[in-house]
């Protein structure tokens, strides 16, 4: 019933979209101003001076999907089995439509662009300038039809010839296009019910991500009214808005293109792609630490106090431990994993001793990091006499303490009144404090200086010998320096990887025969091969791509290794398991024999040093600008984990997936201030944090959704009939 009202609704809100949303832009300006045609081919030029195209095709398009639309409505109230076939197929024409009219629109502002290229580049070569190669700017007029703009352009500027500004920039989707591209999917795998060996499939799938999508779609939809109350329509030129059927289509577009805005550099192209897993990388890390301890029944709020122990600690070993890189880069990355570690296992000792809560230890912890990363690059450390002294006594305190710990009879009589034995140090320590602390003649003011502060008054230290580099993942592809670079992509490897992934999860389903897992690969290898010379036929085997400067460094692999281990840990070992016990039942677990003092500490030490493997990003890494540990290291990256792990709900690859979503949505914060005039990156951090108040709420959604256990719950019988 839900996917079918879900569908009849979407397939509604489709069809009045083609008549009142853009259908795609062909133009898109700063200042939030864009050239839209709305199906069948009419433009509505809010910029003012850009000139029409005629697009072929867009009269066919709207026919196709209104009929696809209005039997993707009507099979909602068909039987099951004929309902699923005609979803099925609508979905299919949808998605194939859509893909196919912006394909076309795509091309014909391309050949615009193009020709205006072509165009400038002879006026160029008529009137060369002395800065102007004109045999180089020759070779990129051949080539310009076989290659990208973006390219063409950068290799103009290569040649001395700057092309500052083009007509028809930024050409896209519109929201009609999407509302029918979405409908088509949707309709799609909802008709795979056709299907009945793959209904249990798409059941747990749903399962997954209902709370996540309808989360993130009710934060867009709250969202969507702050834009609209913030942001003007923008015109440009002489146009004025001359109807309200023109300022609808204006406010819509506004609309959209802020929501496009946050997606498409990001999804669109590979240095916004780069850019977004490299915010996503640290992400990733305190996403893992915050779900690794819900896994436990523990809430790890300290994540940031950890993100900076671990990155001292991963300072200390790059600069001073010797040896090839081979040695001093692993070394490094577990400095930084003992660092959070440590830190994270101080709060979950004081939980399995004596019963502290770790919310607030963790909390409390976080301000004494801060703080010690003040202290350490601070520009001039001043101190008084005595609170060197009060120092010198608490270390000295400390080893007494460590080296009483050792003696048996002495700890066994500490564990028998602990609160006695805590009490009885803190009276010795702060008795010494006062007496060491008096003023004495001759006491002076002590300047120290850390050996690793570097000169100046800026918080950092200094930089990190290049053996402990992480190298940049640009590096990998060839690439080199910090202009913008060609890249040559093979993606129809990519296409083909996906091939035999969706071959591996579809055909067992779909083919008993193909149950066996060694027959299973093999058909599955051999669909990506086909999928592979599909892709290379249409040229995907070597495509050039620019890519600008990024700092995603190494790091971003140990992220996906460090999933790869929490997985491995919690859901195939017996140590995982038993803390995943521990988090559902601790009375049960603890009855069944599991220690549930050393599971805290144990959870909370490796929640702690995945928090700390985030200084492989930002101080080994050089994700900060340079190889160094600064005082500016994000550490809000650390609560943000606490809703990267909620939105992936507490799995591996859920808080990689939302950690990503993330990534792209601070990426796209950055080019809202470039393009809005009235919108800011907060409304970024506005739609996060209504995705966590959404899924705090389970989404609004039914428990018979959110709970399989109800579901499985039989109907009490009526009064009068037999159970």
């Amino acid at each position: 019933m839900i996917e079918r009202i879900a569908l009849a609704s979407l397939s509604l809100l489709s069809m009045l979209g083609l008549w009142l949303a853009p259908w795609a832009a062909i133009a898109r300006q700063t200042g939030a101003r864009s050239a839209v045609i709305l199906l069948p081919g009419r433009l509505i030029d809010f910029t003012g001076r850009t000139d029409p195209l005629t697009i072929p095709g867009l009269g066919l398009t709207l026919i196709l999907c209104l009929l696809a639309l209005g039997v993707v409505l009507l099979a909602s109230f068909l039987k099951e089995k004929q309902r699923a076939l005609l979803w099925l197929m609508a979905g299919l024409v949808l998605i194939v439509t859509t893909f196919a009219s912006m394909a076309t629109v795509q091309q014909r502002v391309r050949l615009a662009k193009l020709e205006i290229i072509q165009g400038l580049i002879n006026e160029e070569l008529a009137d060369p300038g002395d800065r102007t190669d004109v045999a180089a700017l020759t070779d990129v007029l051949e080539r310009a039809p076989g290659r990208s703009i973006e390219i063409t352009i950068l290799e103009a500027r290569q040649a001395g010839f700057t092309i500052r500004r083009l007509a028809y920039d930024n050409p896209g989707s519109g929201m009609a296009s999407f509302l029918t591209f979405v409908t088509g999917l949707l309709a799609s795998f909802f008709g795979l019910r056709f299907f009945p060996r793959l209904s249990p499939s798409l059941d747990r799938i749903l399962r997954l991500i209902a709370v996540p999508a309808v989360s993130i779609f009710l934060s867009l939809v709250v969202a969507a009214v702050v834009i609209l109350l913030l942001q003007p329509t923008g015109t440009g030129g002489d146009f004025v808005i001359s109807s309200p059927y023109v300022r609808l289509v204006g406010r819509i577009e506004i609309l959209w293109r802020a929501y496009l805005t946050l997606f498409s550099d990001s999804l669109g192209t590979l240095s916004g792609f780069a850019e977004s897993l490299k915010f996503a990388t640290p992400l990733i890390l305190t996403g893992l630490a915050v779900a690794f301890g819900f896994q436990a029944g523990l809430f790890n709020i300290g994540a940031p106090g950890q993100m900076i122990l671990g990155a001292v600690f991963a300072m200390l070993a790059g600069l001073y431990m010797p040896g090839p890189r081979l040695i001093v880069i692993p070394v490094a990355i577990f400095a930084a994993a003992l660092g959070g570690g440590l830190w994270g296992a101080i709060p979950g000792w004081l939980k399995a001793r004596f019963g502290a809560n770790e919310v607030i230890n963790t909390i409390l912890l976080n301000y004494v990091a801060a703080s010690i990363l003040l202290f350490i690059l601070s520009s001039s450390l001043a101190f008084a006499a005595p609170a060197l002294r009060i120092l010198q006594f608490l270390g000295i305190l400390a080893v007494l303490l460590i080296i009483l710990s050792l003696i048996s009879p002495l700890r066994a009589r500490a564990a028998k009144a602990p609160r006695l034995s805590f009490a009885v140090i803190g009276v010795v320590a702060l008795i010494g404090i006062i007496v060491v602390g008096l003023p004495r003649a001759g006491d002076a003011t002590v300047v120290l200086n850390m050996p690793f502060k570097a000169p100046g008054s800026e918080p950092k230290s200094y930089p990190l010998q290049e053996t402990s580099h992480l190298s940049q993942l640009p590096a990998l592809l060839g690439v080199a320096g910090e202009g913008e670079a060609v890249v040559n992509l093979n993606l129809a490897l990519v296409w083909a990887l996906l091939g035999v992934i969706l071959g591996l999860w579809l055909l067992p389903r779909l083919f008993p025969i193909l149950r066996n897992r060694w027959r299973n690969l093999a058909v599955s290898a051999g669909l990506g091969l086909l999928v592979y010379g599909i892709a290379a036929l249409f040229g995907q085997a070597n495509v050039e791509i620019l890519l600008s400067p990024t700092k995603l460094n190494t790091s971003f692999i140990i992220a996906l290794l460090a999933a790869v281990f929490v997985y491995y840990f919690l859901w195939r070992t017996k140590w995982g398991y038993e803390l995943r016990a521990v988090g559902v039942s601790p009375k049960a677990a603890e009855y069944g024999g599991a220690n549930i003092a050393r599971n805290t500490i144990l959870t909370m030490t490796i929640s702690g040093a995945l928090a700390g493997l985030t200084a492989c990003h930002y101080v080994l890494g050089g994700a900060l600008e340079e190889y160094s540990l600064r005082q500016a290291i994000p550490t809000n990256d650390g609560f943000d984990g606490i809703a990267v792990a909620l939105l992936g709900g507490n799995t591996p690859l859920g808080v990689v997936l939302a950690a990503f979503l993330f990534g792209v949505l601070k990426n796209g914060g950055t080019i809202l201030n470039v393009t809005f005039t009235g919108l800011t990156r907060d409304v970024v951090s506005m739609i996060l944090a209504l995705v966590v108040l959404f899924i705090a709420a389970r989404g609004f959604l039914p428990e018979g959704i959110t709970n399989p256990l109800k579901r499985m719950v039989a109907p009490e019988p009526k009064k009068g009939e037999e159970a």
